[in-house]
């Protein structure tokens, strides 16, 4: 009747080896992470300070302009998109296969 007790006490032994090396590597990844974060926060504190020094401003949105203006530039804007765009993929094509015009 004792060999169980060794059974379970051996199993308990195991499972707990176990949890405790899967432990210790969550812990040193949690610590590989911190120090990343630690590092990327760092980061983006310079970038941060440089863009201040510049002095550079993102534009504001003109959300309460005219609405036919507004509508116009975006026209411009995406038929511009669109002639690059197909500028591009014309200069990929082989030369058998290029419009003529």
């Amino acid at each position: 009747m004792w060999w169980w007790v060794l059974i379970w006490a051996l199993l308990v032994v195991v499972s707990a080896a176990y949890l405790g090396s899967r432990a210790w590597a969550t812990w040193g990844r949690l610590r590989e992470l911190g120090a990343e974060v630690h590092r990327a926060s760092g980061m983006v504190a310079a970038l941060q300070v440089e863009v201040e020094r510049l002095g550079e401003q993102a534009p504001e949105p003109d959300i309460f302009g005219d609405p036919r203006a507004l509508r116009r530039e975006r026209e411009a804007t995406r038929a511009s998109l669109r002639r690059r765009r197909r500028a591009r993929a014309a200069a990929g094509r082989p030369a058998w296969a290029r419009h003529l015009d």
